[in-house]
């Protein structure tokens, strides 16, 4: 393994994320936060300037170019996650909105999509850090490295090593046979749908330019981050309620179903994974609009169904975006919301956690155990769709689904270790690795009363989650650095 090309690595990763750091910089100046100089050159030049700097120091001083093999890919694309979120941080804590740990928190959760947050009172937040939350979550949404590998040549040489590491599902699927190609289709239909919901939260919805940018730049990668402190439930904009509930359903869509939605739609129809994606999601909202109308928590079945039918969208593509106190719900539809936090969106979607086509090829493999227990001369092919699974994949999705509950169980043991209740330490675990967001109980609403060492082990938690544990855990073994 060649430290130098993992240096290399990385190091163009911070330096261009640095050189994003720009986009905030120019709200701020368009929105004239505080006084103008001083905070742009607080908060944004000089965290720029740091950011751009180590960069270039890791790429040119440290690093190399040079063949990115599986340990070099397994170790840009993890610890370059981890460094995205350090540098990320920056922002937070030389505008003196966060602490070092609350900051790199809170970028961890940005960049991974989680939208689990410890900012208190947003409307007193400056426009600029506001904006730069939701930025994170866009450009984490799609991948970080899948950006740079559409956008370097440096990366497009040895970009499936990189690619397969971080694009979300059990199975690799591409557009097109270069990976360069796939990266750069997948971020122009991930553009394409941001303006696309942008237009029609100011148009259709007529919500403030500001609010819906930053409303479509952490809907699509199913983020969860608001500048309201009420998130969107403090619109009170039922129109914005239906447009933001269309495109956290396409956001929990796989990617590549989109292209082939504008090239041949029957595909999508036809597609397993989406007809099971859109049963839970369909479900879910049944039961829980149901539920919620029976027991009176809303006077009529299209309230039930506005505020529940959101709930769930959100909680299954892991957005997280609220608009009620869904804390207070009955125990039915809390149960409901918690076990779509476990299922997530679809493999090569925005969204996180196990993902529908894992949960699918797992249930349709203990059907075939149970059919081979009562056939046991048969032979049958698990098949997702017309296409057979082999062993090797049905092997992948037990041994993640087996390790991602194995450290949803560590970790909240660890939580209620230091003082957290059943509840809120379990949801608070299943919503940071499953990238959800909100969680029940203490973390219902926000983070900011979990202590330091809460907010480390979630902080794991969103990373090891938003890589599908294998990425890190591989890191962790002391075998891979000796090789």
């Amino acid at each position: 393994m060649d430290q130098r090309i993992i240096y290399g690595g990385i190091g163009s990763i911070v330096k261009y994320l640095g050189i994003l750091m720009v986009v905030p910089l120019l709200v701020a100046v368009w929105y004239g936060d505080r006084t103008i100089t001083p905070f742009i050159v607080t908060t944004w030049l000089i965290p720029l300037g740091i950011t751009i700097i180590c960069g270039i120091i890791l790429e040119k001083r440290l690093g190399t170019v040079g063949v990115i093999k599986r340990r070099e890919g397994f170790a840009i694309v993890g610890l370059g996650w981890l460094a995205v979120a350090l540098f990320g941080s920056l922002p937070y804590i030389f505008s003196a909105t966060l602490g070092p740990i609350d900051a790199f928190f809170e970028s961890m959760s940005g960049f991974t999509t989680t939208g689990s947050t410890v900012m208190l009172e947003l409307e007193q937040i400056d426009r600029s850090i506001l904006f730069w939350r939701s930025f994170s979550q866009w450009i984490g949404g799609m991948g970080v490295i899948i950006l740079f590998i559409a956008i370097l040549p440096t990366f497009g040489i040895a970009g499936s090593q990189l690619f397969d590491r971080e694009f979300p599902g059990p199975m690799a699927e591409r557009i097109r046979p270069r990976v360069q190609v796939t990266a750069r289709m997948l971020w122009s239909i991930y553009v394409l749908l941001t303006g696309a919901e942008i237009v029609l939260l100011y148009f259709l919805a007529h919500m403030p330019p500001f609010h819906a940018f930053c409303t479509a730049l952490s809907t699509m990668p199913t983020g969860g981050f608001s500048p309201l402190s009420a998130n969107i439930g403090g619109y009170n904009n039922q129109t914005a309620d239906f447009i933001i509930m269309l495109f956290m359903f396409l956001g929990g869509m796989n990617f590549i179903l989109h292209y082939s939605l504008i090239r041949k739609p029957e595909r999508v129809i036809a597609n397993r994974e989406f007809q099971v994606y859109c049963a839970f999601i369909f479900a879910a909202i049944a039961i829980i609009v149901t539920d919620l109308y029976i027991h009176g928590y809303y006077a009529s079945f299209f309230q039930a169904f506005r505020y529940g039918g959101f709930q769930a969208i959100s909680f299954m593509t892991t957005t997280g975006f609220t608009t009620a106190n869904f804390d207070a719900w009955s125990h039915l539809s809390k149960i409901i919301l918690l076990s779509l936090m476990f299922v997530g969106g679809c493999g090569g979607s925005t969204g996180g956690s196990i993902k529908v086509i894992r949960v699918y090829v797992l249930l349709k493999y203990v059907g075939q155990r149970i059919r081979q227990i009562l056939y046991p001369h048969a032979i049958f092919v698990l098949k997702s769709g017309k296409k057979p699974i082999s062993d090797d994949i049905i092997q992948g999705i037990a041994a993640f689904i087996f390790s991602y509950f194995l450290l949803f169980v560590l970790c909240s043991i660890l939580l209620t270790a230091i003082g957290f209740d059943i509840l809120s330490a379990a949801s608070a675990v299943a919503a940071t690795l499953g990238n959800v967001g909100p969680g029940f109980g203490l973390v219902a609403a926000d983070y900011a009363v979990v202590p330091v060492i809460g907010k480390i082990i979630l902080s794991f938690c969103m990373w090891i989650g938003r890589l599908e544990l294998f990425t890190v855990l591989v890191l962790l073994t002391p075998a891979f650095w000796k090789g």
